[in-house]
């Protein structure tokens, strides 16, 4: 049996010969995702990504570690993708802002898909952290508290702090990929969230005519009215955000037009 110094000095030159391995691939990948943006194509395709995994797990047979190449060569397609998308939309977090029931979840779904991109939703993360509801907090608790917590949510997703993981207490300072997120309809109604919203991030209003506006499980659209909320409101979403795109059609036709206003920052 080699000893750990032999053993170890064997992974230092694998290591390093996969070094340069990556920095290949990743150039070519690069290059891959300047062609498809020149040329209009797809950036993403999952039949050709299946295709390879399908091969992988052909030519690896029933090698023991089969497994853990797999899943390592998944995560390097992930990141070969984070890659193209933040090239070709950039690098900047992306926040969807608007009145209750405008679409900003579900054009976010859209988005998240089409450009390769984490999608998190203020409500369900506020429900996931503080568990309860928005509108459960806000009934229990009242709106000013709600407020409170949600401009912490908004606070700590801009400084990464992972959620997900448990017991941890750090902030992720660097991401590969940035991300999508679908604020609640009132996180305008503080001042102080403006100056978090917009930095190094790019803030779209999604604009409704608000007779289409939904107000079921939604107690401030009920209580207040949605006209009201509105005239509230419409001044910060236009002041506070740099493109405003009319969700007037179909929710895949206003992702469109985001995607092209990434397209062209």
């Amino acid at each position: 049996m080699k000893d750990l110094k032999e053993l170890r000095t064997e992974i230092d030159i694998v290591d390093k010969e996969l070094i340069e391995l990556l920095k290949k691939r990743y150039d070519i990948t690069e290059q891959i995702g300047e062609y498809k943006a020149s040329t209009g194509a797809a950036l993403f395709c999952s039949e050709r990504e299946e295709e390879k995994i399908k091969a992988l797990s052909e030519k690896l047979g029933d090698y023991k570690n089969a497994e853990y190449i797999e899943n390592t060569f998944r995560s390097l397609m992930d990141y070969a993708k984070y890659q193209q998308s933040n090239n070709t939309y950039g690098r900047k977090d992306i926040f969807l802002i608007g009145m209750p029931g405008c679409g900003k979840t579900t054009v976010g779904k859209i988005l998240s898909s089409k450009i390769q991109r984490e999608l998190i939703d203020m409500d369900k993360l506020f429900t996931y952290v503080y568990q309860i509801s928005p509108a459960s907090c806000i009934e229990r608790d009242g709106e000013e508290e709600f407020r409170r917590l949600e401009s912490l949510l908004l606070t700590n997703i801009k400084r990464r702090k992972n959620y997900f993981k448990y017991n941890d207490t750090q902030d992720l300072k660097n991401s590969t990929c940035s991300r999508i997120i679908s604020c609640g309809g009132g996180i305008v109604v503080k001042d102080e969230n403006k100056d978090v919203l917009k930095k190094d991030a790019i803030v779209i209003y999604i604009k409704r005519d608000i007779s289409l506006l939904a107000k079921n499980g939604r107690p401030i659209s009920q209580k207040t009215g949605v006209e009201t909320l509105y005239e509230q409101r419409a001044i910060k979403y236009e002041t506070w955000s740099d493109y405003t795109v009319v969700n007037d059609k179909d929710l895949d036709s206003c992702a469109e037009e985001i995607i092209k206003i990434l397209k062209n920052l």
